[in-house]
Protein backbone atom coordinates (compact mmCIF):
# COMPACT_ATOMS: atom_id res chain seq x y z
CA UNK A 1 0.00 0.00 0.00
CA UNK A 2 2.06 3.23 -0.79
CA UNK A 3 1.68 5.88 0.83
CA UNK A 4 0.29 9.34 -0.61
CA UNK A 5 1.21 12.16 1.91
CA UNK A 6 4.01 13.46 3.22
CA UNK A 7 5.30 12.56 6.88
CA UNK A 8 5.11 15.99 8.11
CA UNK A 9 0.89 15.95 7.37
CA UNK A 10 1.01 13.32 10.43
CA UNK A 11 -0.95 13.93 13.30
CA UNK A 12 1.22 12.77 16.24
CA UNK A 13 -1.32 12.52 18.69
CA UNK A 14 -0.26 9.68 21.24
CA UNK A 15 -2.71 8.46 23.35
CA UNK A 16 -0.51 6.40 26.00
CA UNK A 17 3.02 7.22 27.40
CA UNK A 18 5.55 5.60 26.24
CA UNK A 19 8.62 3.87 27.46
CA UNK A 20 12.12 4.40 26.15
CA UNK A 21 13.51 1.29 27.20
CA UNK A 22 9.72 -1.04 26.57
CA UNK A 23 8.94 -2.65 23.93
CA UNK A 24 5.85 -4.10 24.14
CA UNK A 25 2.01 -4.24 23.04
CA UNK A 26 -0.12 -1.93 26.12
CA UNK A 27 -4.27 -1.51 26.17
CA UNK A 28 -4.52 1.88 24.85
CA UNK A 29 -8.19 3.93 24.26
CA UNK A 30 -7.72 4.59 20.72
CA UNK A 31 -5.79 4.51 18.22
CA UNK A 32 -1.87 5.94 18.57
CA UNK A 33 -2.82 8.52 15.97
CA UNK A 34 -6.01 10.42 13.64
CA UNK A 35 -4.03 9.90 10.70
CA UNK A 36 -4.02 6.21 9.23
CA UNK A 37 -2.65 5.93 5.92
CA UNK A 38 -1.50 2.25 6.70
CA UNK A 39 -3.20 -0.63 7.12
CA UNK A 40 -2.62 -4.66 7.59
CA UNK A 41 -4.72 -7.68 8.39
CA UNK A 42 -3.10 -9.80 10.28
CA UNK A 43 -5.81 -13.05 10.34
CA UNK A 44 -9.15 -10.91 12.13
CA UNK A 45 -6.76 -8.31 13.57
CA UNK A 46 -5.44 -5.32 11.83
CA UNK A 47 -2.41 -3.24 11.87
CA UNK A 48 -2.47 0.40 11.78
CA UNK A 49 -0.20 3.23 11.27
CA UNK A 50 1.32 5.64 11.00
CA UNK A 51 2.17 4.86 14.85
CA UNK A 52 2.09 0.78 15.52
CA UNK A 53 -1.57 0.18 17.22
CA UNK A 54 -3.22 -3.97 16.77
CA UNK A 55 -6.87 -4.04 16.89
CA UNK A 56 -7.75 -7.73 17.77
CA UNK A 57 -11.29 -9.15 17.39
CA UNK A 58 -13.02 -10.50 20.31
CA UNK A 59 -12.05 -14.46 19.50
CA UNK A 60 -7.91 -13.32 19.52
CA UNK A 61 -7.67 -10.97 22.50
CA UNK A 62 -5.37 -12.15 25.22
CA UNK A 63 -7.61 -10.37 27.94
CA UNK A 64 -11.46 -9.41 27.08
CA UNK A 65 -10.92 -5.79 27.87
CA UNK A 66 -7.81 -5.22 25.29
CA UNK A 67 -9.18 -4.98 21.94
CA UNK A 68 -6.39 -1.77 21.11
CA UNK A 69 -2.77 -2.56 21.45
CA UNK A 70 -0.01 0.13 21.08
CA UNK A 71 3.00 -0.87 20.00
CA UNK A 72 6.23 0.94 22.47
CA UNK A 73 9.08 0.99 20.46
CA UNK A 74 11.57 3.21 20.78
CA UNK A 75 12.21 3.90 16.52
CA UNK A 76 8.61 5.62 16.94
CA UNK A 77 8.57 7.09 20.32
CA UNK A 78 12.60 8.58 21.04
CA UNK A 79 12.93 9.24 17.02
CA UNK A 80 10.63 11.17 14.40
CA UNK A 81 10.09 7.96 12.74
CA UNK A 82 6.22 7.10 11.65
CA UNK A 83 5.62 3.68 9.85
CA UNK A 84 4.71 4.31 5.68
CA UNK A 85 4.25 0.64 4.98
CA UNK A 86 3.45 -2.18 6.80
CA UNK A 87 2.93 -5.72 5.87
CA UNK A 88 1.80 -9.04 8.19
CA UNK A 89 1.78 -12.58 7.79
CA UNK A 90 -2.42 -13.64 7.06
CA UNK A 91 -2.64 -15.68 10.45
CA UNK A 92 -4.85 -15.43 13.38
CA UNK A 93 -4.26 -13.88 16.14
CA UNK A 94 -1.54 -11.82 17.53
CA UNK A 95 1.26 -14.55 17.14
CA UNK A 96 1.90 -13.09 13.19
CA UNK A 97 4.77 -11.86 11.13
CA UNK A 98 4.67 -8.41 11.13
CA UNK A 99 7.12 -6.16 9.30
CA UNK A 100 6.55 -2.07 9.45
CA UNK A 101 8.81 0.33 7.24
CA UNK A 102 9.97 3.51 8.57
CA UNK A 103 9.93 6.64 7.47
CA UNK A 104 11.14 10.47 8.60
CA UNK A 105 10.64 14.14 7.23
CA UNK A 106 13.69 15.52 5.81
CA UNK A 107 13.10 18.54 4.66
CA UNK A 108 10.70 18.45 1.52
CA UNK A 109 11.20 14.86 1.11
CA UNK A 110 10.49 12.21 3.08
CA UNK A 111 13.03 9.96 3.98
CA UNK A 112 14.28 5.97 4.53
CA UNK A 113 14.01 5.54 8.57
CA UNK A 114 14.90 1.73 8.45
CA UNK A 115 12.22 -1.28 9.81
CA UNK A 116 10.92 -2.72 12.74
CA UNK A 117 10.03 -6.95 12.59
CA UNK A 118 8.33 -8.91 14.98
CA UNK A 119 7.88 -12.62 14.63
CA UNK A 120 5.98 -12.71 18.17
CA UNK A 121 2.96 -10.55 16.93
CA UNK A 122 4.00 -7.39 18.21
CA UNK A 123 5.62 -8.68 21.58
CA UNK A 124 9.30 -7.83 21.11
CA UNK A 125 10.50 -5.67 17.62
CA UNK A 126 14.06 -5.89 16.36
CA UNK A 127 15.22 -2.76 14.72
CA UNK A 128 16.66 -3.44 11.23
CA UNK A 129 18.79 -1.08 9.17
CA UNK A 130 17.50 1.29 5.74
CA UNK A 131 17.43 -0.70 2.90
CA UNK A 132 20.35 1.41 1.03
CA UNK A 133 23.51 1.32 -1.11
CA UNK A 134 27.28 1.64 0.09
CA UNK A 135 28.89 4.20 -1.80
CA UNK A 136 31.12 1.49 -3.53
CA UNK A 137 27.71 -0.87 -4.88
CA UNK A 138 28.95 0.67 -8.35
CA UNK A 139 27.85 -2.76 -9.95
CA UNK A 140 25.12 -5.65 -9.95
CA UNK A 141 25.19 -8.93 -11.57
CA UNK A 142 22.48 -9.81 -13.55
CA UNK A 143 22.94 -13.45 -15.66
CA UNK A 144 26.13 -13.29 -17.51
CA UNK A 145 25.98 -9.38 -17.44
CA UNK A 146 28.15 -7.00 -14.36
CA UNK A 147 25.80 -4.28 -15.04
CA UNK A 148 26.47 -0.58 -13.81
CA UNK A 149 24.34 0.65 -10.96
CA UNK A 150 23.84 3.94 -9.17
CA UNK A 151 24.34 3.19 -5.61
CA UNK A 152 21.26 4.82 -3.71
CA UNK A 153 23.22 5.88 -0.33
CA UNK A 154 20.70 9.02 0.54
CA UNK A 155 18.15 8.44 2.75
CA UNK A 156 15.90 11.07 1.32
CA UNK A 157 12.98 9.74 -1.43
CA UNK A 158 14.29 6.09 -0.48
CA UNK A 159 11.41 5.71 2.39
CA UNK A 160 9.67 2.50 2.31
CA UNK A 161 6.48 2.83 0.63
CA UNK A 162 5.17 -0.93 0.58
CA UNK A 163 6.05 -4.11 1.38
CA UNK A 164 5.40 -7.91 0.26
CA UNK A 165 6.29 -10.84 2.24
CA UNK A 166 7.17 -14.49 0.78
CA UNK A 167 4.05 -17.09 1.04
CA UNK A 168 6.74 -18.64 3.89
CA UNK A 169 7.29 -15.24 5.22
CA UNK A 170 11.04 -16.09 4.74
CA UNK A 171 11.58 -13.73 1.84
CA UNK A 172 10.53 -9.47 2.43
CA UNK A 173 10.20 -7.19 -0.98
CA UNK A 174 10.19 -3.63 -0.23
CA UNK A 175 9.32 -0.84 -2.58
CA UNK A 176 11.75 2.08 -2.14
CA UNK A 177 11.10 4.53 -3.96
CA UNK A 178 14.64 5.95 -5.16
CA UNK A 179 16.30 2.74 -3.80
CA UNK A 180 13.85 0.62 -6.18
CA UNK A 181 12.87 -2.93 -5.37
CA UNK A 182 14.64 -4.63 -2.71
CA UNK A 183 14.71 -7.98 -1.52
CA UNK A 184 16.14 -9.88 2.20
CA UNK A 185 16.20 -13.56 2.71
CA UNK A 186 17.67 -13.22 6.24
CA UNK A 187 14.90 -11.12 7.77
CA UNK A 188 16.28 -7.39 7.15
CA UNK A 189 19.53 -8.07 7.90
CA UNK A 190 21.42 -7.77 4.55
CA UNK A 191 19.53 -6.12 1.15
CA UNK A 192 19.96 -6.76 -2.23
CA UNK A 193 18.89 -4.68 -5.72
CA UNK A 194 16.62 -6.65 -7.86
CA UNK A 195 16.84 -5.77 -11.55
CA UNK A 196 13.74 -4.39 -13.34
CA UNK A 197 13.39 -3.31 -16.82
CA UNK A 198 15.25 -0.02 -17.90
CA UNK A 199 12.43 2.06 -19.33
CA UNK A 200 13.71 1.48 -23.00
CA UNK A 201 12.89 -2.54 -22.83
CA UNK A 202 9.47 -4.50 -22.17
CA UNK A 203 11.20 -7.12 -20.87
CA UNK A 204 14.68 -8.59 -19.70
CA UNK A 205 16.06 -12.50 -18.54
CA UNK A 206 18.73 -13.56 -17.09
CA UNK A 207 19.59 -15.80 -20.01
CA UNK A 208 20.75 -12.91 -22.04
CA UNK A 209 23.48 -10.00 -21.84
CA UNK A 210 22.63 -6.40 -21.30
CA UNK A 211 24.53 -2.76 -20.88
CA UNK A 212 21.99 -0.62 -18.78
CA UNK A 213 22.86 1.13 -15.69
CA UNK A 214 20.55 0.08 -12.77
CA UNK A 215 19.33 3.17 -10.73
CA UNK A 216 17.26 5.75 -10.41
CA UNK A 217 16.46 9.00 -13.35
CA UNK A 218 19.56 10.98 -13.31
CA UNK A 219 20.07 14.71 -14.01
CA UNK A 220 22.78 14.35 -17.24
CA UNK A 221 20.88 12.15 -19.13
CA UNK A 222 17.38 10.00 -18.98
CA UNK A 223 16.19 8.51 -16.28
CA UNK A 224 14.89 5.04 -15.06
CA UNK A 225 11.70 5.55 -14.32
CA UNK A 226 11.02 1.93 -14.21
CA UNK A 227 13.95 2.32 -11.15
CA UNK A 228 10.86 4.16 -9.00
CA UNK A 229 9.14 1.44 -7.34
CA UNK A 230 6.14 2.71 -5.67
CA UNK A 231 4.10 -0.84 -4.24
CA UNK A 232 4.70 -4.31 -4.58
CA UNK A 233 2.95 -7.62 -4.35
CA UNK A 234 3.48 -11.76 -3.77
CA UNK A 235 0.13 -13.11 -5.04
CA UNK A 236 -1.09 -16.88 -4.62
CA UNK A 237 0.89 -18.03 -7.34
CA UNK A 238 3.92 -16.94 -6.32
CA UNK A 239 3.97 -14.19 -9.04
CA UNK A 240 6.43 -10.71 -7.78
CA UNK A 241 4.50 -7.60 -8.95
CA UNK A 242 6.61 -4.30 -8.62
CA UNK A 243 4.89 -1.17 -9.67
CA UNK A 244 6.38 1.97 -10.97
CA UNK A 245 6.37 5.11 -12.44
CA UNK A 246 6.64 3.59 -15.90
CA UNK A 247 4.01 0.68 -15.20
CA UNK A 248 3.80 -2.59 -13.63
CA UNK A 249 6.41 -4.94 -13.62
CA UNK A 250 5.72 -9.00 -13.46
CA UNK A 251 7.69 -12.05 -12.63
CA UNK A 252 6.09 -15.29 -12.94
CA UNK A 253 7.69 -18.31 -10.58
CA UNK A 254 8.59 -19.94 -13.86
CA UNK A 255 10.51 -16.78 -14.42
CA UNK A 256 13.46 -17.26 -11.57
CA UNK A 257 16.58 -18.42 -12.14
CA UNK A 258 18.01 -21.73 -10.17
CA UNK A 259 20.65 -18.60 -8.60
CA UNK A 260 17.06 -16.51 -8.08
CA UNK A 261 17.55 -14.60 -10.58
CA UNK A 262 13.93 -13.13 -11.82
CA UNK A 263 13.00 -12.40 -15.34
CA UNK A 264 10.65 -9.99 -15.87
CA UNK A 265 8.12 -8.25 -17.99
CA UNK A 266 6.57 -5.08 -17.78
CA UNK A 267 2.96 -3.27 -18.95
CA UNK A 268 2.36 0.28 -19.60
CA UNK A 269 0.00 2.47 -19.98
CA UNK A 270 -2.10 3.39 -23.07
CA UNK A 271 -5.28 4.77 -24.80
CA UNK A 272 -6.56 1.24 -25.93
CA UNK A 273 -8.95 -0.60 -23.59
CA UNK A 274 -5.97 -3.65 -22.98
CA UNK A 275 -3.45 -1.39 -21.03
CA UNK A 276 -3.02 0.50 -17.68
CA UNK A 277 -4.98 3.93 -16.95
CA UNK A 278 -1.80 5.48 -16.06
CA UNK A 279 1.98 4.71 -15.71
CA UNK A 280 2.33 5.39 -12.04
CA UNK A 281 1.29 2.04 -9.99
CA UNK A 282 0.99 3.26 -6.72
CA UNK A 283 -1.06 0.17 -4.77
CA UNK A 284 -1.50 -3.28 -5.58
CA UNK A 285 -4.31 -5.71 -4.37
CA UNK A 286 -5.03 -9.53 -4.44
CA UNK A 287 -8.81 -10.86 -5.08
CA UNK A 288 -8.94 -14.13 -3.77
CA UNK A 289 -11.18 -15.98 -6.11
CA UNK A 290 -12.76 -19.62 -6.22
CA UNK A 291 -12.35 -21.78 -8.63
CA UNK A 292 -9.46 -19.75 -10.72
CA UNK A 293 -6.97 -17.36 -11.17
CA UNK A 294 -6.88 -14.28 -8.65
CA UNK A 295 -7.56 -10.74 -10.07
CA UNK A 296 -4.82 -8.16 -9.49
CA UNK A 297 -6.20 -4.86 -8.86
CA UNK A 298 -3.94 -1.65 -9.06
CA UNK A 299 -4.23 2.09 -8.68
CA UNK A 300 -2.54 3.79 -11.23
CA UNK A 301 -1.90 7.53 -11.50
CA UNK A 302 -1.25 9.57 -14.71
CA UNK A 303 2.38 10.20 -14.96
CA UNK A 304 4.04 13.35 -16.47
CA UNK A 305 5.99 11.31 -19.03
CA UNK A 306 6.00 8.07 -21.38
CA UNK A 307 2.52 6.93 -23.07
CA UNK A 308 0.09 9.34 -24.11
CA UNK A 309 -3.89 9.06 -23.02
CA UNK A 310 -2.82 8.58 -19.45
CA UNK A 311 -5.62 8.86 -16.80
CA UNK A 312 -6.22 8.25 -13.32
CA UNK A 313 -7.76 5.20 -12.24
CA UNK A 314 -8.27 1.57 -11.79
CA UNK A 315 -6.65 -1.04 -13.84
CA UNK A 316 -7.15 -5.31 -13.31
CA UNK A 317 -6.39 -8.38 -14.66
CA UNK A 318 -7.88 -11.46 -14.30
CA UNK A 319 -5.65 -13.87 -15.80
CA UNK A 320 -1.98 -13.06 -14.50
CA UNK A 321 -1.48 -9.85 -17.20
CA UNK A 322 -2.43 -11.60 -20.30
CA UNK A 323 -5.30 -9.36 -20.11
CA UNK A 324 -6.22 -5.98 -18.71
CA UNK A 325 -9.26 -4.13 -17.68
CA UNK A 326 -9.81 -0.08 -17.17
CA UNK A 327 -12.31 1.02 -14.66
CA UNK A 328 -12.89 4.06 -12.10
CA UNK A 329 -11.37 6.26 -14.74
CA UNK A 330 -10.55 9.26 -13.32
CA UNK A 331 -10.92 8.83 -10.28
CA UNK A 332 -7.47 9.52 -8.07
CA UNK A 333 -7.29 6.08 -5.82
CA UNK A 334 -5.23 5.85 -2.93
CA UNK A 335 -5.37 2.17 -1.93
CA UNK A 336 -7.04 -0.74 -2.95
CA UNK A 337 -8.66 -3.99 -0.85
CA UNK A 338 -10.82 -7.17 -1.94
CA UNK A 339 -13.06 -9.82 -0.72
CA UNK A 340 -13.51 -13.04 -3.25
CA UNK A 341 -17.07 -11.46 -3.61
CA UNK A 342 -16.53 -7.56 -4.01
CA UNK A 343 -14.09 -4.75 -4.59
CA UNK A 344 -13.20 -1.61 -2.06
CA UNK A 345 -11.23 1.62 -3.49
CA UNK A 346 -10.49 4.99 -1.88
CA UNK A 347 -9.60 8.08 -3.14
CA UNK A 348 -9.82 11.57 -3.22
CA UNK A 349 -13.79 11.08 -3.69
CA UNK A 350 -14.03 7.90 -0.76
CA UNK A 351 -14.64 5.04 -0.87
CA UNK A 352 -15.88 3.02 -3.76
CA UNK A 353 -17.32 -0.66 -3.76
CA UNK A 354 -18.20 -2.91 -6.80
CA UNK A 355 -19.56 -6.31 -6.52
CA UNK A 356 -19.35 -7.28 -10.10
CA UNK A 357 -15.75 -7.03 -10.95
CA UNK A 358 -15.82 -3.36 -11.50
CA UNK A 359 -18.77 -3.11 -13.95
CA UNK A 360 -20.40 -0.95 -11.78
CA UNK A 361 -19.29 0.69 -8.53
CA UNK A 362 -21.04 2.88 -6.02
CA UNK A 363 -19.12 5.93 -4.48
CA UNK A 364 -19.66 6.34 -0.77
CA UNK A 365 -18.75 9.78 0.40
CA UNK A 366 -20.65 10.10 3.89
CA UNK A 367 -19.78 8.12 6.66
CA UNK A 368 -22.56 7.81 9.61
CA UNK A 369 -21.24 6.67 12.63
CA UNK A 370 -22.89 4.37 15.36
CA UNK A 371 -22.56 6.56 18.41
CA UNK A 372 -24.07 9.30 17.80
CA UNK A 373 -26.15 11.18 14.68
CA UNK A 374 -23.16 12.03 13.59
CA UNK A 375 -21.60 12.01 10.43
CA UNK A 376 -17.55 12.41 9.87
CA UNK A 377 -17.62 15.99 7.85
CA UNK A 378 -17.17 16.17 3.83
CA UNK A 379 -13.27 17.84 4.87
CA UNK A 380 -12.13 13.97 6.29
CA UNK A 381 -10.28 12.13 3.57
CA UNK A 382 -9.93 8.49 2.96
CA UNK A 383 -6.77 7.52 2.65
CA UNK A 384 -6.45 3.63 3.45
CA UNK A 385 -8.78 0.09 3.01
CA UNK A 386 -8.58 -3.13 4.23
CA UNK A 387 -10.50 -6.04 4.70
CA UNK A 388 -10.55 -8.75 7.20
CA UNK A 389 -12.77 -11.83 8.09
CA UNK A 390 -15.08 -9.92 10.30
CA UNK A 391 -15.01 -6.10 8.84
CA UNK A 392 -13.91 -3.77 6.11
CA UNK A 393 -11.95 -0.78 7.54
CA UNK A 394 -11.28 2.68 6.32
CA UNK A 395 -8.11 4.92 7.32
CA UNK A 396 -8.94 8.38 7.02
CA UNK A 397 -7.64 11.63 8.30
CA UNK A 398 -10.14 11.81 11.10
CA UNK A 399 -8.99 8.14 12.54
CA UNK A 400 -10.18 4.36 11.72
CA UNK A 401 -13.56 3.66 10.76
CA UNK A 402 -14.57 -0.15 10.95
CA UNK A 403 -18.18 -1.52 9.45
CA UNK A 404 -18.75 -4.79 10.66
CA UNK A 405 -18.96 -7.65 7.55
CA UNK A 406 -22.46 -8.11 7.77
CA UNK A 407 -23.32 -4.57 6.98
CA UNK A 408 -21.01 -4.47 3.45
CA UNK A 409 -23.75 -5.40 1.49
CA UNK A 410 -25.55 -2.22 2.34
CA UNK A 411 -22.92 -0.69 0.52
CA UNK A 412 -23.58 -2.09 -2.97
CA UNK A 413 -24.61 -0.38 -5.88
CA UNK A 414 -27.81 -2.83 -5.58
CA UNK A 415 -27.83 -1.64 -1.62
CA UNK A 416 -28.72 2.08 -2.61
CA UNK A 417 -31.90 2.34 -1.24
CA UNK A 418 -31.15 -0.20 2.01
CA UNK A 419 -30.71 1.98 5.56
CA UNK A 420 -27.45 2.93 5.86
CA UNK A 421 -24.91 1.17 7.51
CA UNK A 422 -23.15 2.92 10.61
CA UNK A 423 -19.47 2.70 10.92
CA UNK A 424 -17.22 2.63 14.40
CA UNK A 425 -15.16 5.35 14.61
CA UNK A 426 -11.99 4.58 16.49
CA UNK A 427 -9.98 7.92 17.21
CA UNK A 428 -6.51 8.83 19.44
CA UNK A 429 -7.78 10.42 22.70
CA UNK A 430 -6.36 12.66 24.86
CA UNK A 431 -8.92 13.54 27.90
CA UNK A 432 -9.12 17.06 29.08
CA UNK A 433 -8.84 16.83 33.03
CA UNK A 434 -6.65 13.19 33.15
CA UNK A 435 -7.08 11.23 36.08
CA UNK A 436 -3.90 10.99 38.08
CA UNK A 437 -2.84 7.84 36.21
CA UNK A 438 -3.36 9.26 32.65
CA UNK A 439 -1.19 12.63 33.04
CA UNK A 440 2.33 12.12 31.30
CA UNK A 441 4.40 14.07 29.43
CA UNK A 442 2.27 12.85 26.02
CA UNK A 443 -1.46 13.51 28.65
CA UNK A 444 -0.97 16.78 30.29
CA UNK A 445 -3.02 18.03 32.92
CA UNK A 446 -5.16 20.91 30.86
CA UNK A 447 -8.94 22.41 30.85
CA UNK A 448 -8.71 22.81 26.74
CA UNK A 449 -5.88 22.38 23.87
CA UNK A 450 -5.94 22.78 20.06
CA UNK A 451 -4.12 20.19 17.56
CA UNK A 452 -2.19 20.08 15.53
CA UNK A 453 -0.46 22.97 16.84
CA UNK A 454 1.52 24.29 15.25
CA UNK A 455 -1.27 24.75 12.66
CA UNK A 456 -0.55 24.42 8.95
CA UNK A 457 -4.38 24.79 7.60
CA UNK A 458 -2.58 23.73 3.75
CA UNK A 459 -1.19 20.24 5.65
CA UNK A 460 -3.63 19.69 8.38
CA UNK A 461 -6.90 21.58 6.76
CA UNK A 462 -8.60 21.97 10.03
CA UNK A 463 -7.41 22.68 13.49
CA UNK A 464 -9.53 21.27 16.91
CA UNK A 465 -9.88 22.67 19.96
CA UNK A 466 -10.93 20.26 22.47
CA UNK A 467 -12.75 21.23 26.02
CA UNK A 468 -15.08 19.45 28.64
CA UNK A 469 -18.18 20.34 29.58
CA UNK A 470 -20.11 19.12 32.81
CA UNK A 471 -23.77 19.55 31.49
CA UNK A 472 -25.58 20.40 27.76
CA UNK A 473 -25.35 23.79 26.34
CA UNK A 474 -24.68 26.42 24.12
CA UNK A 475 -20.60 26.69 23.54
CA UNK A 476 -18.83 29.97 21.56
CA UNK A 477 -15.43 29.37 20.65
CA UNK A 478 -14.12 32.73 19.13
CA UNK A 479 -10.49 33.18 18.08
CA UNK A 480 -8.31 36.38 18.39
CA UNK A 481 -5.02 37.63 16.66
CA UNK A 482 -2.36 38.60 18.95
CA UNK A 483 -3.59 41.99 19.09
CA UNK A 484 -6.68 40.77 20.88
CA UNK A 485 -8.65 41.57 17.64
CA UNK A 486 -11.69 39.14 17.16
CA UNK A 487 -11.00 36.59 14.23
CA UNK A 488 -13.79 34.21 13.93
CA UNK A 489 -16.17 32.82 16.41
CA UNK A 490 -19.03 30.23 16.25
CA UNK A 491 -21.39 29.07 18.85
CA UNK A 492 -23.02 25.67 18.95
CA UNK A 493 -25.18 23.25 21.46
CA UNK A 494 -23.01 20.62 22.18
CA UNK A 495 -23.78 17.23 25.22
CA UNK A 496 -22.14 16.55 28.09
CA UNK A 497 -18.72 15.76 28.02
CA UNK A 498 -15.19 16.23 26.43
CA UNK A 499 -16.20 17.97 22.60
CA UNK A 500 -14.66 19.46 19.78
CA UNK A 501 -14.77 22.43 17.61
CA UNK A 502 -13.10 22.65 14.11
CA UNK A 503 -11.66 25.66 13.00
CA UNK A 504 -10.50 25.87 9.19
CA UNK A 505 -7.61 28.77 9.21
CA UNK A 506 -9.98 31.64 8.23
CA UNK A 507 -11.78 34.89 9.31
CA UNK A 508 -15.89 35.22 9.41
CA UNK A 509 -15.37 36.31 6.23
CA UNK A 510 -13.74 33.24 5.18
CA UNK A 511 -10.37 34.90 3.79
CA UNK A 512 -7.10 33.06 5.30
CA UNK A 513 -5.87 34.62 7.67
CA UNK A 514 -1.57 35.26 7.90
CA UNK A 515 0.86 33.17 10.05
CA UNK A 516 1.21 33.96 13.42
CA UNK A 517 -0.05 33.44 16.93
CA UNK A 518 -3.73 33.28 17.84
CA UNK A 519 -5.80 33.43 21.09
CA UNK A 520 -9.16 31.22 21.71
CA UNK A 521 -11.63 31.07 24.19
CA UNK A 522 -14.25 28.27 24.95
CA UNK A 523 -17.28 30.05 26.55
CA UNK A 524 -19.79 27.51 27.99
CA UNK A 525 -21.58 26.87 30.99
CA UNK A 526 -20.64 30.47 32.95
CA UNK A 527 -16.65 28.90 32.38
CA UNK A 528 -13.99 30.50 29.73
CA UNK A 529 -11.15 28.42 29.24
CA UNK A 530 -8.22 29.94 26.94
CA UNK A 531 -5.25 28.60 25.04
CA UNK A 532 -2.53 29.85 21.87
CA UNK A 533 -2.21 28.39 18.21
CA UNK A 534 0.47 28.72 16.52
CA UNK A 535 -0.72 29.27 12.98
CA UNK A 536 1.61 28.98 9.48
CA UNK A 537 0.90 29.37 5.88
Amino acid sequence: MTRVSAVAAVLLLFVVPFSAEAQRLAPTTGVASNQVQVLAPAGDSLWSGPLLTLYLEPADRPRPADSLLAAQVPALTDEDNVVFALAARNEAGPRSLVWAGLAFSAGQNVAAGGFLVSTDGGETFDRRADQLDAPEDTTVAYGPATLPATPVVQEANSAPQDLALGREGDTVWVAGNQSGLRRSVDQGQTWSRVVLPPDTLRSITPDSSYNFRVGPPQDEGPGWQNHLVFSTLMDDTGTLWAGTGAGLNRSRPQDVSPTGERAWRRFEAGPQPDRLTGNTVVALAEQPRPGGRNPIWMASWASGGGAEGQRFGVTMTPDGGATFRKVLVGERIFDLAARAERVFAVGAQGLFVSADQGQTWRSIEDFPLKSDAKTLPPEVEARSVAVTPSALWVGTTEGLLRLDRTQEQRLLPSAADAPTPRWTLLRAQVPVNPSPEQTSEQVPDVESYAYPNPFVPSRDQLLRIAYELDAAGPVTVTIYDFGMNKVWSTTETQPAGQQETTWDGTDDRGLRVPTGTYFYTVEGNEETVRGKILLSN
